[in-house]
């Protein structure tokens, strides 16, 4: 009797192990701060939020490697392009976000030296439904004037 239940049980695990997959995950990816050039200009970040199961909104991001974060959306109106601060980014089931430029996009001021030496800097994202997501952000930093950047990242002079 034992065997007999213990068959469909596995089968049943198996099956809800399965649709535990990466889609239905409340998650964020490819993270990078491109540093401002300009000192004390502030820096940008861009990522990709992907939604799990229920409707959320980002609430809030901190990071113990900046001063001041916001999230901030660049719109057009009456033909000019203009950033204005948001207070939420709102994630449907199952569907990605794109922080990008030109879009929705985190705006940084003082980041620290020892995360632009480290190369990265760890955000916490704080949702609605009070989940708080953990991701490590790449940190490009601005090459000088007169160098380009190559493929692997290293840095040229230009001719």
């Amino acid at each position: 009797m034992l065997k007999q239940l213990s068959i469909p049980f596995a089968a049943t695990a198996a099956l809800m192990l399965a649709s535990c997959g990466q889609g239905d995950v409340l998650r964020a990816d490819n993270a990078v701060v491109k540093v401002s050039p300009v000192e004390g200009n502030p820096s940008v970040a861009y990522m990709d939020l992907h939604g799990g199961r229920v409707e959320v909104d980002l609430v809030g991001v901190t990071s113990d490697d900046v001063v001041r974060l916001e999230m901030h959306e660049t719109t057009e109106e009456d033909g000019m392009a203009m950033m204005k601060p948001m207070k939420s980014v709102n994630i449907l089931p199952g569907a990605k976000v794109k922080m990008e430029p030109g879009g929705k996009h985190l705006m940084l001021w003082g980041v620290s030296e020892t995360a632009i030496k480290r190369g990265s800097l760890q955000f916490k994202l704080i949702y609605s439904n009070d989940d708080r997501i953990l991701i490590d952000a790449r940190i490009e930093k601005p090459t000088p004037a007169g160098t380009e950047t190559t493929e692997a990242g290293e840095e040229s002079d230009a001719e």
